[in-house]
């Protein structure tokens, strides 16, 4: 599985969407971090983008709410916003097996808070709930969020074409590309590249293309 960075879709330094194939579709992962002003938030609310098929939307909110932290008694301004963007990629917010906080607060003084979150398409089974890793965490003080995928084994048909060694095609193939060489005008070097690169080799495949399908 190859995952693409995805600049055309959106381009913001704090929002990155991933794209990777599934059989015959494109999926998407979205990463978040919006700051303390919810900048990626708002550009996110404000950029309405439609990326059907996107499975995962997790990232650092920084949004504060008793929706997902039951030890903090007071429910965010912001939280509507992110609920609407979530709603609108058909997401919903994931429940982690283990709750817990996801940032240790550097301050003795500060509580610890769940600003790492996740929202999963539900009707993606391959996709199941998220668990925290505080031990990973290491030298940060953001826990890890982690999404198990379940992939089944699955037989992938590729074909490609060919010329066998010493056949009959390949002498033709070699013969199309002296012949088409020697009819071009050598004055127009890019003509000639691109001739040579794509022209003639699409042309002689089409030739002989039932030879060897």
């Amino acid at each position: 599985m190859r995952f693409t960075l995805r600049l055309n879709i959106i381009n913001h330094r704090d929002v990155n969407v991933l794209a990777f194939h599934s059989g015959q579709h494109i999926n998407y992962v979205i990463n978040v971090y919006s700051d303390d002003n919810q900048s990626a938030l708002h550009f996110l609310n404000q950029n309405i983008i439609d990326l059907n098929n996107t499975v995962v939307m997790t990232g650092d909110f920084n949004i504060r709410d008793n929706d997902w932290d039951p030890n903090y008694p007071h429910h965010s301004v912001h939280t509507k916003d992110l609920l609407t963007l979530a709603k609108s990629l058909d997401l919903d917010l994931s429940p982690p097996i283990n709750p817990g906080p996801t940032r240790f607060a550097d301050n003795p003084r500060d509580t610890n808070s769940v600003i790492d979150l996740a929202f999963i398409n539900p009707s993606n089974s391959e996709f199941g709930q998220h668990s925290l890793h505080p031990k990973l965490r290491r030298p940060s003080d953001h826990v890890p969020l982690i999404i198990e995928v379940s992939i089944n084994e699955t037989n992938i048909d590729n074909s490609f074409w060919s010329i066998s060694k010493d056949s009959e095609e390949e002498k033709d193939f070699i013969k199309a590309i002296t012949d088409g060489t020697l009819a071009l005008d050598t004055s127009n070097i890019s003509q000639m590249v691109t001739y040579l690169i794509c022209d003639l080799r699409k042309e002689f495949f089409k030739r002989v293309q039932a030879r060897f399908r």
